[in-house]
């Protein structure tokens, strides 16, 4: 019996192989550390928002516009960082390894 890939203890049961599905798992967005700039921008550009919030309330309108401004660059700029990152990111295919161009390809049984 000869296998074409990395040889693998074949399941048991007809349980798919979570440890290696092809979608994306949950949370793998958080722990990709390369995000975390885009979401600390969010969590500013929200943050700043609140207190722009407050501020118009206690009467200070300049200084709430300013804050807005603030908050919408710092929001804007954290979407574009995390869609830079993810679409800078493609998913490498699975399945059956392809022979680099250095490698002869022998036919079987020759």
């Amino acid at each position: 019996m000869t296998a074409e890939g990395p040889w693998e203890i074949p399941p048991l049961d007809d349980a798919p192989d979570i440890a290696r599905a092809n979608e994306p798992q949950p949370g793998i967005t958080l722990a990709d550390a390369r995000n975390w700039p885009g979401f600390v921008l969010l969590i500013i550009g929200g943050l700043v928002a609140i207190a722009a919030a407050a501020i118009g309330v206690v009467g200070f309108p300049g200084a709430a516009y300013i804050f807005a401004l603030v908050a919408i660059i710092a929001s804007l700029s954290g979407v574009a960082l995390v869609l830079f990152e993810r679409r800078g990111r493609r998913p490498q295919p699975r399945g059956p390894q392809q022979p680099s161009s250095q490698q002869p390809i022998v036919p079987p049984g020759a």
